[in-house]
């Protein structure tokens, strides 16, 4: 990868107002009776306070909970023989705690949580045998905390994660042995910790992880997954730039079997072929308010980060024009780089 230096100087809360907050201490659903009378027992209950399970053999929908619009503490759905939606649960906009979603053994999506849009702890799914997608969180654009992922057998796709633009921790998608891509999370660009992938024998691509800021990437692992051969995605690429960067790669299909071999993908293919003979310019340099990136008409899409001289990442997007600009006017004087698979010195006055 050649390298120059730039130089710079110079609706969520809408249900607030609608809710009736109820059941303090929480609430367990461990019946269909339970949820079908709900409203009988609480009526015009629709924000509950505490934490809520939902776990029973005879349990076949969550009609009863319609309605409900906030959880504040966790909600739980486990342990349940013959659930197979989670329709009922449609006016869900929020949940204050963690969302655990595991051991439902007739549960095939996640249909019936449309209008989700944040989740303020971890969200957590597993050994759900027949579950195939996430279909149904299609609002879901935050989690506060981590996310795991694992041993659902039958999940092929991530979809339902199509508008997810942040994860406040880790990312831990494993054992999910019919799984072959991630391109669900193309939308994802933030998160808070590790990056953890194993074990997922169906998987050969990481396509659908690119537009992950590297620098909010605390650490890497990739090992275990039998047929994942494609790495050199552009997130990963930029990560290995980062010199502090905390990587482990192994016992994957080679392409993606070490560290050494997935730097060189990125030294080779994909990612940097993108701009072997990209025409780039960025003035003024030095700049003040603004700085304009300058590419052939002919390159392609390309990608361009803005990092500090401790290598923070500051700024990532995609250049998708001839001519980009970018406010720099709330960068404090100094040097920046910025590396759109070369870097070039600006100075900002």
């Amino acid at each position: 990868m050649k390298k120059f230096f730039v130089i710079i100087t110079g609706l969520l809360l809408s249900y607030t107002g609608l809710s009736q907050p109820c059941l303090h201490e929480g609430r367990g659903f461990y019946s269909q009776e339970d949820i079908d009378r709900f409203h009988e027992y609480y009526p015009n209950c629709n924000e509950i306070q505490g934490d809520v399970i939902i776990s029973g053999s005879d349990i076949t929908n969550l009609y009863g909970l319609n309605g409900v619009i906030a959880i504040d503490g966790y909600l739980d759905i486990a342990h349940t023989e013959r659930l197979s939606s989670l329709s009922g649960l449609d006016s869900l906009v929020n949940i204050g705690g963690h969302l655990g979603i595991y051991s439902n053994l007739a549960l095939m999506d996640l249909q019936g949580m449309n209008r989700l849009i944040s989740i303020g702890a971890n969200f957590e799914i597993f050994d759900n045998p027949v579950l195939s997608s996430l279909k149904g969180f299609d609002t879901l654009a935050n989690i506060a905390r981590d996310v795991w992922i694992a041993s659902n057998p039958s999940l092929v796709r991530l979809a339902g994660l199509k508008n997810l633009d942040s994860i406040g921790g880790m990312l831990q998608i494993n054992n999910n042995n019919s799984l072959k891509n991630l391109a669900e999370l193309a939308k994802l660009t933030d998160m808070g910790g590790e990056l953890i992938i194993y074990s997922n024998h169906s998987l050969n691509t990481l396509h659908g992880i690119d537009s992950i800021h590297a620098g909010t990437i605390s650490a890497l692992y990739i090992y275990d997954n039998d047929t994942l051969s494609f790495c050199d995605v552009f997130s990963l690429c930029r990560y290995f730039e980062i010199p502090w960067a905390n990587i482990t790669i192994y016992n994957n299909r080679i392409g993606c079997n070490s560290r050494s071999e997935v730097k060189a993908g990125c030294d080779t293919s994909g990612v940097e072929n993108l701009a072997v003979e990209t025409s780039l310019l960025i003035y003024p340099n030095p700049a003040f308010n603004n700085i304009t990136i300058e590419t052939s008409e002919q390159s392609p899409h390309l990608g361009l980060s803005v990092f500090d001289v401790n290598g923070q990442e500051l700024l990532s997007r995609k250049i998708n024009h001839h001519l980009t600009n970018i406010e720099i006017s709330y960068l404090p004087k100094g040097i920046y780089f910025i590396r759109l698979i070369e870097t070039r010195k600006l100075i900002k006055e």
